[in-house]
């Protein structure tokens, strides 16, 4: 992943320079303490202006609908300090003026505002995005007092410039680089030959607006970087903006505004920003609900394994019980030859013929000391049975969460991770009957001409089972280990599947499972109208019947 450079902010604000030019600041927006959305109207439109100034993708941009989502942008109830501040002085206003400060990754807003006194002062909006200290400052541009910042800068996290409302806003300490734009050739030359550096390290620390993606694009071209003339006209060309073609690698590892090859052309430098930081924010969003989940589950699961334990503790009891019986009977064969007097006896074991020591309770006769053998044996085996069902709902419980622990490996998007999330706190206010299902996002392939629902998790798992199938469709799953299940859709109830999409449709089942590194395993197969949900005390497993395998 790279930064937001100063040029690249530089082509946006080009590209984008008419809308914001008299655009109105409708709405703020502060969803958390690093991000605000701006929605800006101008030329009978409506923009959503984004911010972000968190450290690891600090940028700017107009954002899309889809993006929007991406991001899984949350609007808390309660606006925050800040942007309470921000909806006090420049809410409704509009934006006179925008600034990009020469070489800074800073972006200037510049409001007309009015107090109550109906006097007129220009308030500038400072949007700094500079890795760990980006910010977000409001001054009045006048008296150049700041009003606000998203978060204050004390003398103990930086000893050369303090932000603060009241504080003078003053711009961040100038690197000592050089304008390529405004020197000569000689002069370019004599930079690059008074350093022993490599190239792409001397034109980044010489030259402002120079980033070591950028010079390494240009460089790419063999023929400008064994020509030093070459060199020096096209970087000029670059920071002047006269090739802006905006991309995204494969990867989505970089973006870049030059041409450059490999990489997927975006329509514009706003879209190439918007998606580029969606991509990697979503991919830090989906990995920390990830790691949550897996926390929850492994938590879950370590409490249930322990349980398992003792509740196998007391199956181990059985042993003990049998010889409880064993003993009452023995005692009830031989009660003429039992010393009451004494607390034990020795009598033959009528199955091995040899004798066992029987302890007695003096207190109680013969018979007496049998039936409380007989007592010990019911308890003890009832223990057992209460223990055999309790094992059995945990072994269902175990497999439950480890289902729902693969279902969070293979997810890969926010909306299938919220959907285990409601499950695991299984919100028993809500009477999910009394409520109409909505229609859930579920993974649509196509093999060979037919259709294949996938579904990760248990919520998809129940749509795809009765809403999206028929009863001739065929159903897929691993057997006896986690997964995928799979809806095989036929194009109508008569029709044959060929083998070679049954077997690819096994093959993917396969590849969703928790056993996919192994050489083959079992995947079951049956119609549609033969798998059932099970009453499990609600948990989402099926039941099936007349099924199949392919080992795949």
């Amino acid at each position: 992943m790279i930064n937001l450079d100063s040029l690249a902010i530089k082509a946006f604000l080009e590209e984008n320079l008419d809308f914001l030019l008299g655009a109105r600041l409708q709405k703020v927006q502060q969803p958390n303490r690093r991000e605000l959305i701006f929605h800006l109207r101008n030329l009978s439109e409506s923009r959503k202006f984004y911010i972000n100034i968190n450290p690891s993708f600090y940028h700017i941009c107009f954002m899309s609908k889809e993006n929007e989502s991406r991001r899984f942008i949350q609007i808390p109830k309660s606006a925050a300090m800040f942007c309470m501040l921000l909806r006090k002085y420049i809410e409704g206003a509009k934006i006179v003026d925008v600034v990009q400060p020469d070489h800074e990754r800073i972006i200037e807003f510049y409001f007309d505002y009015f107090d109550v006194l109906n006097q007129n002062s220009k308030l500038c909006l400072a949007i700094e995005l500079m890795g760990k200290h980006s910010n977000v400052i409001l001054y009045n541009s006048d008296t150049n007092v700041i009003i606000g910042c998203a978060h204050n800068v004390g003398a103990e996290k930086s000893k050369d410039r303090e932000l603060a409302g009241l504080l003078p806003y003053i711009y961040p300490p100038k690197q000592r680089k050089k304008n390529l734009l405004k020197i000569s050739f000689d002069k370019f030359v004599e930079v690059l030959e008074s350093s022993s550096d490599p190239l792409v390290d001397t034109l980044q620390s010489s030259f402002y607006d120079l980033t070591k993606p950028l010079i390494e694009s240009v460089l790419a071209d063999s023929l400008i970087a064994k020509d030093t003339k070459r060199l020096y006209e096209e970087l000029k060309k670059v920071l002047d903006l006269e090739y802006v073609e905006p991309s995204i690698s494969k990867d989505y590892s970089e973006f870049s505004i030059y041409p450059k090859a490999e990489a997927v052309q975006s329509d514009c430098v706003n879209s190439m920003i918007d998606d580029y930081f969606s991509y990697h924010q979503t991919r830090v969003i989906v990995n920390n609900l990830k790691n949550k989940l897996f926390t929850i589950v492994n938590n879950q699961l370590k409490k249930l394994y322990k349980l398992k334990a003792k509740q196998e503790y007391q199956l181990s009891q059985l042993d003990k019980a049998n010889l409880y019986r064993k003993k009452g009977d023995i005692l009830a064969a031989n009660l003429y030859q039992i010393d009451s007097s004494k607390n034990t006896a020795m009598l033959i074991d009528y199955e091995t013929n040899e004798k066992i020591q029987i302890d007695l309770d003096t207190t109680l006769s013969p018979i007496e000391n049998a039936n409380r053998y007989y007592k010990l044996y019911k308890k003890t085996k009832a223990s057992y049975e209460y223990a055999l069902e309790l094992v059995q709902e945990t072994n269902l419980q175990i497999d439950y969460y480890e289902e729902q622990k693969f279902y969070v490996e293979i997810s890969d998007s926010i909306s299938q991770l919220e959907d285990i999330t409601l499950e695991l706190k299984q919100d028993s206010s809500v009477d999910s009957r009394s409520k109409k299902q909505k229609e859930i996002p579920v993974e649509m392939l196509e093999i060979e001409g037919f259709k294949v629902f996938v579904g990760k998790n248990s919520k998809q798992n129940d749509y795809i089972l009765s809403k999206l199938s028929s009863s001739e469709d065929i159903w897929f799953h691993p057997l006896n280990t986690a997964g995928a299940h799979i809806i095989l859709k036929k194009n109508n109830s008569k029709e044959i599947i060929p083998d070679k999409v049954m077997l690819k449709v096994a093959e993917l089942a396969k590849s969703l499972s928790s056993q996919k590194s192994k050489t083959k395993i079992p995947i079951i197969y049956t119609l549609r109208k033969y798998v059932k949900k099970a009453n499990s005390k609600g948990l989402a497993f099926v039941t099936y019947k007349n099924e199949s395998e392919i080992y795949c």
